[in-house]
């Protein structure tokens, strides 16, 4: 033994052991690395190399527990390939978790065992979820802008229809028409057979309305009680009040109503108005109720125009 007799070799072995394997201790279970190397065990290039894998996957290790998915593990082998398998598993989570944030439910997990189940349901859960309130959000809006007797739109977004309308024919200028319509002697059908009777002459005026050939680009709404507007885009006055209108009156007065048994007929008084270049949408909103007004005060059941005015 070159420089050492047989017990001395032995012991220096023993304590080289002891110090390695307190190093490797420390490094798997220590929060924090005090251990120095010594000279002797440095010259072990096994170990050394051994000591720097372990510290390098130490390290990766406590980034991935703190959410760090960019660290790298320069070190090959087994155990280095499972974390690095496991890293770029958690950065397509990461990404498939974004993709949900923004709104696409297709993504799914297939290589984390358990979790992929749990992630999985998690993700069906949010899509139904979510098309649940998209539902319950488009009721809300359609009750918001709807008349909740007759299913038309209600005053208010009729009104703010209108606009967009009256927008557009100043972009871009072209004819529309509007008709303002009142249910004759309303409080007459309300007094014999009863507000229910009235509710559905209401009902039964929008039913009329909505099969009277109106287009898509149409639209509708209740301004209050018993009386309507009707805005007809790309319409002049003539076909407005000559054809929509006088088809719209003559449907309704021979629409039979029944409620309780009993069956009984209304008419309706139409005034028409025609967009003007300066028109604002109340001067055209009042131009048709005048319109109404005198198809009301000259006998009822008739189309006037402001022209008759």
């Amino acid at each position: 033994m070159t420089g050492f007799d047989k017990p001395e070799y032995i012991e220096q072995c023993d304590l080289l052991m002891k110090e390695a394997v307190n190093l490797l201790s420390e490094i798997m279970t220590a929060k924090t690395i005090y251990f120095d190397i010594s000279d002797r065990l440095k010259e072990n290039i096994e170990f050394v190399e051994l000591r720097d894998t372990l510290l390098d996957v130490r390290e990766f290790i406590m980034a991935l527990a703190d959410g760090d998915l960019s660290r790298t593990l320069n070190h090959r082998g087994y155990i280095p390939g499972v974390l690095k398998g496991l890293q770029a598993s958690l950065r397509h989570l990461t990404w498939q978790t974004a993709m949900i944030a923004t709104g696409d439910f297709s993504q799914r997990v297939d290589f984390m065992g358990e979790f992929s189940e749990s992630f999985n349901k998690m993700v069906i859960q949010l899509d139904e979820t979510m098309q649940s309130l998209r539902l319950h959000e488009k009721e809300l809006e359609r009750l918001a802008h709807t008349d909740h007797l007759t299913g038309v739109n209600n005053r208010r977004y009729f009104i703010e229809l209108l606009e967009l309308e009256l927008e557009r024919c100043r972009r871009y200028p072209k004819s529309l028409s509007l008709l303002m319509l009142d249910i004759d002697h309303f409080k007459t059908v309300n007094d014999t057979y009863g507000h229910g009777a009235g509710d559905e002459a209401l009902k039964s005026f929008v039913a009329m309305l909505n099969n009277s050939g109106l287009r898509n680009s149409d639209f509708a709404g209740r301004m209050g009680g018993e009386e309507f507007a009707v805005t007809l885009p790309e319409t002049e006055m003539e076909i407005a009040s000559g054809v929509v209108a006088e088809r719209i009156r003559n449907s309704l007065e021979k629409r039979a109503i029944i409620y309780n048994g009993t069956r009984f007929f209304v008419t309706v008084s139409i005034g028409v108005a025609e967009l003007r270049k300066e028109d604002s949408v109340q001067s055209i909103l009042h131009r048709a109720d005048q319109a109404l007004y005198r198809a009301k005060t000259s006998g009822r059941n008739r189309v006037c125009t402001e022209q008759d005015l």
